[in-house]
């Protein structure tokens, strides 16, 4: 897998372009602090959310445009 250079200026680019029932609400920031038992453990946490949620979105787009039956 290649490696991000400018994560940041990933970061920032999708401010306010991430749909809305798949972004991180202040509930599931709450949810990740508390299971997480230090910092390294909630980044990676928080990774695997994103990581799940995004999964969701590519399942809706394929089901949406007819790739997926079921």
């Amino acid at each position: 897998m290649a490696r991000v250079k400018n994560t940041m200026k990933l970061v920032r680019k999708s401010i306010g372009h991430i749909n809305s029932h798949y972004d991180m609400c202040a509930d599931n920031i709450d949810d990740i602090m508390a299971a997480s038992r230090d910092f390294y453990d909630l980044i990676c946490n928080g990774f695997r959310f994103g990581y799940m949620q995004g999964m969701k979105a590519a399942r809706a787009e394929m089901k949406k445009d007819g790739a997926l039956n079921g």
